[in-house]
This record gives structure tokens, sequence and C-alpha cells, in this order.
């Protein structure tokens, strides 16, 4: 590959790399908020879909106001669970049910959860990676200006680029470290309410 076209790629990513790390912190902070407010609409719909699922039911488990809305949809679904183990022969009214909640685009979130979720995680790895990548490209960059003789004032630069790349990697992925932990736990509650409404809806619709 011609040397020149390497050293124009490297000057452009040098030159930029402190935008390319706000554009990666920018693209983490929009999958942040949109995930926080997928899970909120999903853990809504699940909600609905639990008390759907429980029409007709009398001894079904009350609303209480009091309860967090994950409380609410476990105890929905415990009491599925729990109705079915213990006569299975009502399984047709909760398939009576279950037939009438639009599944599709309940799942589509579902995934769409799941992916953010692994890109945001992902995302989190790449600030230092592009730490290191601002180091070793200011030191390239130094060598291919000066041709080989790097002299103090150069090399003092580049220093300093590689360290404030370095820094503000590092703390981006902190930042962001500290926050997906914190969202973490809520990520996987509602995928897990969300498989447990899956193995219910294909339990109670496997009727003879």
């Amino acid at each position: 590959m011609d040397s020149s076209l390497i050293q124009t790629l490297f000057n452009f990513i040098t030159n930029n790399i402190f935008a390319i790390i706000f554009i990666f912190a920018a693209v983490e902070v929009f999958l942040i908020v949109k995930m926080f407010l997928m899970m909120k609409k999903h853990e809504g719909v699940l909600l609905d879909v639990s008390d759907n699922l429980l029409k007709g039911f009398r001894d079904a488990p009350d609303r209480d106001s009091e309860q967090m809305i994950n409380e609410r949809i476990q105890a929905s679904l415990d009491y599925i669970h729990r109705k079915i183990s213990e006569d299975p022969t009502i399984k047709p009214d909760f398939a009576k049910n279950a037939s009438k909640i639009i599944q599709r685009p309940l799942y589509q979130r579902h995934y769409k959860i799941e992916i953010y979720a692994s890109i945001m995680s992902t995302l989190v790895q790449v600030f230092p990676l592009l730490g290191i990548l601002g180091t070793i490209l200011a030191i390239a960059q130094t060598a291919f200006q000066s041709g080989g003789q790097i002299d103090v004032s150069t090399l003092s630069n580049a220093f300093v680029l590689a360290m404030d790349t370095t820094i503000l990697g590092i703390t981006f992925s902190i930042l962001f470290m500290v926050i997906e932990s914190a969202l973490q736990p809520k990520i996987e509650r509602v995928i897990n309410e969300s498989n447990d409404f899956k193995q219910i809806v294909a339990n109670v619709n496997m009727v003879h």
C-alpha cells in the first residue's frame, strides 16, 4: 500500500481523534437513553399483557399500587405458572386470552433491547482502545513528519496528544461502565420477564 495514503489516513484520524471519541460517546449516550425508554415502555406493555392473560380468573392477584411494576409483572407470571402446574386443563382459558394479544411488537422490542444492550456493552470496551489508538497514531505521525529524526518539541506534542486521548478514553469508559452496571440488573430483569412471557404463551398454546 502507498505510504502516502497511510500517512494521510494516519493524519486524518490523529487530527480528528477527539471528535471520534466524542462521537462514540454521543452514540453511547443515545443508546443509554433509548434503552431506558424502551425498557420503561416494555415493562408497561408486559404489565398490560399480564393483566390480559389473567382476565376471567377471579383469584388473580390484585394490582397493588405500592408494588413496583416489575413486582406486579412477576406476581402475575408466578400466578399463571402456578395455575397451569396445578390444573393443566385451564390452559384453553389462558390460550383464549393469549390469542387476543399482539405478540410481534412485544417480541421485536425484546430483541431490540438485547441488541442495544450488547452494542452498549461493546462500546464501553471501545473507549480505552480509542485512547490507545490515539497514543499509537501520535507516535506514528511524529515518525512520519520527522522522517525518522524526532526532535524534542515534536515528541512533546505527540506525548501530550497521546496522554489526552488515553485519559479521555479511560474517563468515558469508567463513566459508561458505571452507568451500564446500574442499568444491567434492570435489563436482565426485563429480558427474563419477556422470556417468561414467551414460555407461558408457547405453553398455553400447546393445547391438544
